[in-house]
């Protein structure tokens, strides 16, 4: 005989199980509900979203999220891209923080895993802040790390959210001057 577990409401991980889904979900559908709304522009913010969310979202997968807000930067707004890519890559670090939350001994042996999630206790949100402004793969075990601490979701994402809306502003618009130099240069 089969026995269906019943959902723990009560239990902070299934918060927030329940909270990545939502985002998910209504990501997928207000993308299909607005995919003929969207001009030149737009497929390019989309563009800069969607880049931004999957690099970070997937903890190996290579996506060029930076080159991607860098090249769209010639030509869109450069705060836009830089505040929709540092938004969405912060919501994709919940990937690394849900996988610590809720299964810790992922890494837990791991000497630099260690390392980090000692610094995490210690000065936690300046640990974040400092890896979320950097280009790096040591992000996602420091999301692992704080999601196996508890440290609050909230406050992940707030901390999370400066340092990468920091990073691809600068980038956003170091590229947008690079570009401009190089225009005026070669006359193009």
């Amino acid at each position: 005989m089969h026995y269906i577990r019943q959902v723990n409401w009560k239990k902070p991980e299934t918060l927030v199980r329940l909270g990545i889904i939502i985002v998910v979900i209504s990501a997928v559908v207000a993308a299909l509900l607005l995919r003929n709304n969207f001009g030149a522009s737009e497929v390019g913010y989309g563009a800069v979203a969607l880049s931004a969310l999957v690099a970070s979202a997937g903890l190996v997968i290579p996506v060029p999220a930076l080159a991607t807000a860098c090249a769209t930067s010639s030509f869109l707004d450069p705060f836009w891209v830089g505040i929709i890519a540092g938004t969405a890559e912060s919501a994709g670090e919940l990937s690394g923080y849900y996988l610590g939350y809720t299964g810790r001994d992922v890494l837990a042996r791991n000497r630099v895993y260690q390392r980090l999630e000692h610094w995490m206790r210690r000065r936690g949100w300046l640990l974040l802040f400092l890896v979320s402004l950097v280009p790096n793969p040591i992000f996602d075990v420091v999301g692992i790390a704080a999601g196996a601490l508890r440290y609050p979701v909230w406050g992940f994402l707030a901390v999370v959210w400066v340092g990468k809306l920091f990073k691809f502003l600068v980038f956003a618009y170091a590229c947008q001057a690079g570009t401009d130099w190089l225009t005026g240069i070669f006359g193009v």
